[in-house]
């Protein structure tokens, strides 16, 4: 299963039973003791104040009794710590909990001037009976890109049902989500989101502060401020030092935050070291840092001259224990004007695929180097970098940087629409012969994220070459013209520049994808053998926009099925889209002349199929191409 794909759930109808137009700050404790995770507050905890959600949805659900939930918010020098309780007689596991109930979503922002930010992190939660569930604990979205990354041991999450209440409590290490810590960082930003299931079927929303946001991806979120309390006295000296840029530009310094507290006024020693890749100590220095009774901030400005282009390890340590242990990246200078004139040119006479790609991917590391933040390591980013010099060296001698690679890799097209270089990747079969011809998968991936990754597992049965375009699409259901436009030439791209069979196209997508197959077959019917919709639903794009758009349950729009051939797959758990809606378009594809292939599997949700029904969707596949 992929789960890298993320949907937005529908919402058709909620009740806003409480408002409040101004978020007050919310007060965060200190703990002097890192609490224990079990799912029950620790009795030392039982001082702080449960807090009360602010707002309650209730979607377009039948009116059923709310239930009341609180929670307690607190934090230690090295984690934020949450615990949630509901009066309940027992824990709903559910898939997708944090959307589906029961399971929560929380949100840490960097505050910006207006009300709204685009620097966040915000992780889910879903309590489930397997350990290994790939919703228990991670963070979903990070500056508003879906990141869907994993946490760290450091970080624990456990939930426990007792005396008719329920227990939903994490601990999260500051480490998992730099640069935050209230210590390091002048503001917070705070929302906490709670899905609790009612019944069978049924999902109560609970917010601390009214945001859209919360069911949305690639927007700005609403936020209230945290107000963190000092410690007011320690047992021991507390040494906080952290990098202010992670990201470091050739010869730029390297700026240090010290943050400290001591049960007496003290001078503490600590090492700084910088480690290359070879293992080797580029860099070591012993600083002293005055240590008082009360929190003092200050920073430190090391020189980065003798570090070179790279990836470094930085290691702080005091005298009894590791305090920082993290990457920080050197970014070279390039001459990008230089450079695309240089691809431009093409001395070489190399194809006019190799020159877009290059262009492309030149374009997306002058993006990104606009937009990285200093408190990000940047170690993508210079891996991205480092390849493709390594291509345009091979590009500089004549090679074609591109050649033999069988495994998904990312190419480029110039659009004739507006002379953009837009991206797709293509996966070739294992025994790719140029010499043959082999029919062509085009698959489109799902909302909130781009193309990368999605052919890392296979979507067809090993004889086609596959391509997933970008589309320009993150949100758009496929439904505008530059994204039917994108996919249109990324096959012929590809059919230039591979043994693509041309009258052997098929057309799948996954969620928003599994809709854009269904928009993109009613575009160019001819074009397509066959359409493969898996986790779809019939009129996303109609629910999403205000505009109109195809519905797939109506006659107008499924008439251009009729002696098509489809394959349709579908989780009956699936509470993202629901998996009624399918079965009614299956039947009125069939009532149309469609010849249906479907597959609706008991226990999935919103995800990717099971073994047996990917044997009967490779079935359908050979079938087509035999036809």
């Amino acid at each position: 299963m992929n789960n890298k794909v993320l949907i937005l759930p529908i919402i058709l109808i909620f009740q806003l039973l409480h408002v409040n137009a101004q978020e007050e700050t919310i007060k965060v404790h200190f703990i002097e003791n890192t609490p224990k995770i079990d799912g029950v507050l620790d009795t030392d905890l039982k001082s702080f104040q449960k807090k009360d959600f602010n707002y309650i949805w209730q979607f377009d659900n039948p009116p059923t009794d709310t239930v009341k939930v609180q929670y307690v918010i607190g934090y230690t020098p090295t984690h934020f710590y949450l615990y949630i309780e509901t009066k309940a007689d027992s824990i709903n596991y559910r898939n997708r909990g944090f959307q589906n109930g029961d399971g929560f979503k929380l949100l840490l922002a960097i505050p910006q001037k207006d009300s709204l930010t685009n620097e966040f992190y915000e992780l889910f939660y879903s309590p489930s009976n397997n350990k290994d569930y790939w919703a228990r604990q991670r963070i979903w979205t990070y500056n508003i890109k879906a990141v869907l990354r994993g946490v760290s041991k450091n970080s624990k999450f456990e939930y426990a049902s007792q005396n008719r209440k329920c227990g939903f409590e994490a601990l999260i290490s500051w480490n998992d989500i730099p640069p935050y810590h209230p210590w390091m960082l002048k503001e917070i930003g705070f929302n906490l989101y709670f899905a609790k299931a009612i019944r069978d079927t049924i999902t109560n929303g609970y917010a601390v502060v009214h945001d859209y946001g919360i069911w949305d991806e690639g927007v700005k979120r609403k936020f209230a401020p945290l107000s963190f309390d000092e410690p007011k006295t320690v047992d021991e000296s507390i040494i906080l030092v952290k990098p202010k840029n992670r990201t470091l530009h050739f010869k730029e310094p390297l700026l240090l935050k010290t943050s400290t507290i001591s049960d007496k006024s003290k001078k503490e020693a600590i090492l700084v070291a910088i480690i290359n890749d070879s293992s080797e100590s580029i860099y070591k220095e012993e600083f002293k840092i005055n240590a008082d009774t009360q929190l003092k901030k200050d920073s430190i400005r090391l020189e980065s001259n003798k570090l070179e282009s790279g990836k470094y390890k930085l290691i702080i340590t005091s005298l009894k224990d590791t305090i920082t242990s993290t990457i920080i990246t050197v970014l070279p200078n390039l001459d990008f004007e230089q450079i695309h004139n240089r691809i431009s040119e093409n001395s070489n006479s190399l194809s006019k695929g190799i020159i877009n790609t290059l262009i492309f991917k030149l374009n997306v590391i002058q993006s990104e180097l606009k937009e990285i933040k200093q408190y990000e390591n940047g170690e993508e980013l210079l891996s991205k970098i480092n390849s493709f010099n390594k291509e345009y060296e091979e590009f500089q001698k004549g090679i074609d940087p591109y050649k033999g690679i069988i495994k998904p890799h990312r190419r480029a097209f110039k659009s004739k629409y507006d002379g953009t270089y837009q991206p797709y990747t293509v996966n070739l079969p294992d025994n790719y012969d140029s010499t043959q011809t082999y029919p062509l998968l085009v698959f489109l991936h799902g909302s909130g994220v781009d193309e990368q990754g999605l052919l890392n597992s296979p979507r067809s049965n090993g004889e086609f070459i596959e391509i997933a375009p970008f589309a320009r699409d993150m949100y758009g259901c496929y439904s505008s013209d530059s994204s039917q436009n994108d996919i249109l030439e990324a096959i012929k791209d590809v059919s230039e520049n591979f043994s693509v069979d041309t009258t052997q196209i098929v057309i799948g997508g996954f969620s928003m994808g599994g809709y854009g197959a269904l928009r993109t077959f009613y575009e160019h019917p001819k074009l397509y053998k066959g359409v493969a919709i898996f986790a779809g639903h019939p009129h996303l794009a109609s629910d999403w926009f205000e505009d109109e758009h195809p519905n797939f349950l109506e006659d107008k729009y499924l008439k251009v099925f009729k002696g098509s051939s489809v394959f349709i797959y579908h989780g009956k758990k699936d509470g993202s889209l629901p998996v009624g809606l399918i079965k009614e378009m299956s039947e009125k594809m069939k009532d149309m002349g469609a010849e249906v292939t479907m597959s609706l599997v008991a226990k999935k949700g919103h995800e990717y199929p099971d073994n047996e029904t990917n044997e009967k969707y490779f079935e359908w596949l050979n079938k087509i191409i035999e036809e």
